[in-house]
């Protein structure tokens, strides 16, 4: 998958996600979703999606450093998005529920793109061993 497309796909697929976990919430009478909500969730996935474009570009190939780094940035957007305006509240069950969802948010994404390398990389292999076929 080109890098564009990754960081497109990552931010659609946590967006998603995450618009999912709040409608669950939303069930539960533990948010309400409305289009102000909507907008401020998809800043804050644009806003992670941008920063790790650039965090990727970081020298790390250990994948432990690499996902406390992604965690890292993606706490520091969701707090500096979130916080300040008043849209999370920064008390300790709220902190526990924002970064609860965080941790889910980011291995279900990591886990949908690594199916979606995984299939893109399959259909590669088909592709090369029909060419090769055909020789």
């Amino acid at each position: 998958m080109s890098k564009f497309k990754f960081y497109i796909t990552m931010n659609c697929v946590s967006f998603t996600v995450l618009a999912l976990i709040y409608t669950v919430l939303c069930l539960f009478g533990m948010s309400a979703v409305n289009e102000l909500t909507i907008l401020i969730l998809l800043l804050m996935t644009t806003c992670i999606a941008v920063i790790i474009f650039f965090t990727d570009k970081l020298p790390v190939n250990s994948m432990g450093l690499r996902t406390i780094i992604d965690l890292a940035v993606i706490m520091a957007v969701v707090f500096g998005i979130g916080v300040p305006p008043g849209f999370i509240p920064f008390d300790p069950a709220n902190v526990l529920i924002v970064l609860a969802m965080i941790i889910v948010v980011y291995f279900v994404t990591f886990g949908v793109l690594i199916i979606k390398n995984k299939a893109d990389a399959d259909d590669i292999n088909k592709k090369i061993s029909a060419m090769k076929r055909k020789k």
